[in-house]
């Protein structure tokens, strides 16, 4: 598969000229035809930096020194350190595994996640 970008670079076909195959290669450099990346694609971003923040605030409270440390503890046991991910709240508490929607009795949200999913492995 070609990178994006190198179709100017390749053999021209016969059944395309310069200017088609120009137009061609700036239409897949830019799909959305503004260049600029979706709403969803930057709420995408925020979401798991916020998750990979509450990650490493997670190994900070429960004394783990690493990511690789909290997960493997985490895959090992029936219950997983979780954590608020809302901003500002830092509560934590043990919780299943695949906990998404814990409730919080620091900020009474259902917000406590635990760090298998943080981490996308659930």
């Amino acid at each position: 598969m070609c990178p994006l970008g190198t179709f100017s670079r390749l053999p021209q076909p016969a059944f395309l000229s310069e200017p088609e195959l120009q137009s061609f290669d700036l239409a897949i450099d830019h799909l959305s035809g503004s260049g600029a990346r979706s709403e969803e694609e930057e709420m995408s971003t925020i979401v798991l930096s916020n998750n990979a923040a509450k990650l490493m605030r997670l190994c900070e409270i429960e004394g783990f020194r690493n990511i690789e440390e909290i997960l493997f503890a985490s895959m090992t046991d029936s219950v997983c350190p979780a954590i608020c991910t809302t901003e500002g709240c830092d509560y934590t508490a043990e919780m299943e595994p695949d906990q998404d929607q814990g409730y919080c009795e620091a900020c009474g949200g259902n917000t406590v996640t635990s760090a298998l999913v943080l981490a996308d492995l659930i």
